[in-house]
């Protein structure tokens, strides 16, 4: 079947860093209170021997009409992210999407995939600090592990290497932005032509913006906090894909875009336990991927260490 873009669009995206503090990253005994984006990332670090888990459950569809009538191809993604402070600048991710694609005629599933995706490990340098720079930047490699399936849609069938770039800017008021780029690299995918051993080097990018808003903050005498967040992203993704052919397939690029307008709530408890959940919209704006969709995004930070 056809890889879902979503898995690009999202998957990539999230791979950047879009959990972590928004805050300047001065040096404080607790995990500063994290924001995200659901397809955007920001350049925020976790703070030292801080751990989140981060899970996102995506699901878009597309109404399409072909030779045989109107159908409806679906994309799902659910989504796992751990990310580990070594130090205040230093942060080591890993990422394991599930994703799978579905084609329904007249509300009745004819085909569908569904397997975990390429994974991904990385680590990230905080570059530049808005304590001493106008932005905040953080950087750093990627490894890409093929444990998708080439045969369900959900990988590449061959182990790649990424670079990703975020910048980021908190006023300190009711306005921050993030911004996103990545870009990736698979040098021998697989050939999705049945019996052919054709490999071939596949390039993709990433890239997103969000404009957030912060419409509550509530602190509480215990130190512990509310907030109600909104966001308005917009992203892109261009990957090349091997089209399967009668002997050997042929490289193909893909562009999708999207926009996403969500909303979050989050509780930092009194020991400063971060819990946060939102939903979010995504439209898609092009021909390729899912139109329309949801996206519901739950995670929760923990200070290993010294409170």
């Amino acid at each position: 079947m056809k890889r879902c873009v979503w898995v690009w669009v999202i998957a990539v995206a999230m791979s950047s860093p879009r959990v972590a503090a928004q805050s300047p990253p001065a040096a404080k005994p607790e995990p500063e209170e994290p924001d995200f984006a659901f397809v955007s990332g920001s350049a925020y670090t976790q703070v030292k021997k801080s751990v989140q888990f981060i899970h996102q459950t995506g699901f878009g569809t597309r109404r399409v009409t072909d030779l045989l009538g109107s159908r409806n191809d679906d994309g799902f993604l659910f989504f796992q992210r751990v990310e580990y402070g070594i130090t205040d600048r230093w942060e080591l991710d890993f990422v394991l999407p599930v994703a799978g694609s579905r084609t329904r005629r007249n509300g009745a599933a004819v085909a569908s995939a569904y397997g975990i995706s390429d994974g991904i490990v990385g680590l990230r340098y905080r570059l530049l600090d808005e304590g001493r720079a106008p932005v905040t930047v953080t950087m750093g490699p990627q490894i890409l592990f093929p444990s998708g399936s080439v045969g369900r849609g959900t990988g590449f069938g061959g182990a790649g290497f990424a670079w990703d770039v975020a910048a980021s800017k908190d006023w300190g008021g009711p306005v921050f932005l993030y911004n996103t780029f990545n870009y990736h690299v698979i040098p021998s995918g697989e050939d999705t032509t049945p019996g052919s051993a054709k490999k071939f080097s596949l390039h993709g990018a990433t890239w997103a913006a969000a404009i957030g808003l912060r419409p509550l903050e509530r602190p509480a005498k215990d130190g512990s906090k509310h907030d109600l967040h909104g966001f308005l992203e917009v992203g892109g993704n261009w990957q090349q894909l091997v089209q399967a052919g009668v002997a050997a397939g042929n490289r193909a690029g893909e562009l999708a875009w999207v926009f996403a307008p969500g909303i979050r709530y989050g509780y930092i408890t009194s020991r400063k336990t971060l819990v946060e959940v939102g939903v979010s919209a995504p439209i898609g704006l092009g021909p390729n991927g899912p139109k329309r969709g949801v996206i519901i995004q739950f995670q929760i930070e923990k200070l290993f260490g010294e409170q």
